[in-house]
């Protein structure tokens, strides 16, 4: 007798309650070709494309079993190419020196590659150098990409307005030409119309004083406009005015059970860490979650830890994108380019 004249009645109902992935994963698992896109019934349409090719009671329930225990990796799109842009700056010229932002890009680029991204790591730049990199990069990544966009190092904010500060910057007397604003980032991606843009800003957002800092101000009248081409989300690592903290681990002969005040010498025995959102961003990127969600996994991990940093999750856009969805596109020729048109700037930029 067919499957569906065996059938019990509640395991039939269950059957019909089967959401689309669920159905897919059975379907992949019966070696059938099945589309359950847009379709209202997805669990009916399973039960009777197995009933018509022959499937039991008893396969059916080893199906069932057989797909309890596989992990799933949910697809929501298919991009033309997936590119992860890393900029960090650690050795300024002027402002204090950090420890994490380059640890930071490393870890999240080893991370991002398994996860199918090109990746492009750009260090300790002035701000002149990074515009220039960052629009020819722009120009070369195809539409309907996924772009995913991290920097770690200084920054402030003034007038509702990001920037980061790069390793040219002074102490005081900053001008818009030590620095790339968040608008003029969001203004070049949507060159190249990404299907997502992932933008996070690992970065203090302290206030700077208008009297020592004339001149930024007088140019943030003329801040750049921008617009979002399809889905956008924005992480800032710290609400308006807070610092973001960096994770450190030192060499030290003695047990230290409090808070420890980094001295002078301190930077030699120095071990690799990360900065705290860094820290439980890469925790967090192994899990197959839309990117919306992971971030709140992210940002509710950060408000948990020892110091306290509230991040802020800014998204525009409502349709689900996932790090994981696979690339449509050839992307052995988008890395071809980028590593032609960067080849002669191995000093402070990689692509791999």
């Amino acid at each position: 007798m067919s499957l569906l004249q065996t059938i019990s009645y509640p395991e039939y109902q269950k059957a019909l309650a089967l959401n689309i992935e669920s159905c897919e994963i059975l379907a992949n698992l019966a070696n059938l070709k099945l589309n359950f896109q847009n379709s209202k019934k997805p669990g009916e349409i399973l039960m009777k494309t197995l009933d018509r090719h022959g499937y039991s009671v008893q396969q059916y329930r080893q199906l069932l079993t057989t797909a309890l225990n596989t992990k799933t990796i949910l697809t929501y799109y298919r991009p033309q190419s997936k590119v992860a842009i890393l900029i960090g700056n650690d050795k300024y010229s002027k402002l204090t020196n950090l420890v994490t932002p380059t640890i930071d890009c490393d870890s999240l680029a080893s991370n991002l590659k398994r996860l199918g991204f090109i990746i492009i790591t750009l260090k300790n730049l002035t701000a002149a150098e990074l515009k220039s990199y960052l629009r020819r990069i722009f120009q070369l990544i195809p539409e309907d990409s996924y772009t995913f966009i991290f920097y770690a190092g200084h920054g402030c904010e003034l007038c509702n307005t990001r920037c980061l500060l790069c390793v040219d910057c002074p102490t005081e007397d900053i001008s818009v030409e030590h620095c790339v604003t968040e608008n003029w980032l969001l203004r070049e991606v949507a060159i190249c119309k990404p299907e997502l843009c992932i933008l996070i800003l690992d970065m203090c957002r302290n206030v700077l004083d208008r009297f020592t800092n004339p001149k930024i101000y007088k140019a943030m009248t003329a801040v750049e406009d921008y617009t979002i081409h399809r889905n956008l989300l924005v992480s800032y690592s710290t609400q308006s005015s807070e610092v973001a903290y960096e994770l450190l681990q030192i060499e030290c002969s003695t047990t230290i059970d409090c808070t420890y005040e980094v001295k002078t010498g301190d930077t030699e025995r120095i071990m690799p860490g990360a900065s705290l959102y860094a820290n439980a961003l890469c925790t967090r990127l192994v899990e197959n979650l839309d990117v919306s969600s992971m971030l709140d996994r992210v940002h509710g991990d950060m408000e948990s830890c020892i110091k306290r940093q509230r991040p802020i999750k800014v998204q525009c856009g409502v349709a689900k994108r996932s790090l994981y969805d696979p690339v449509k596109g050839d992307w052995q020729i988008i890395l071809n380019k980028l590593k032609e048109e960067l080849e002669n700037e191995k000093d402070n930029c990689a692509v791999f």
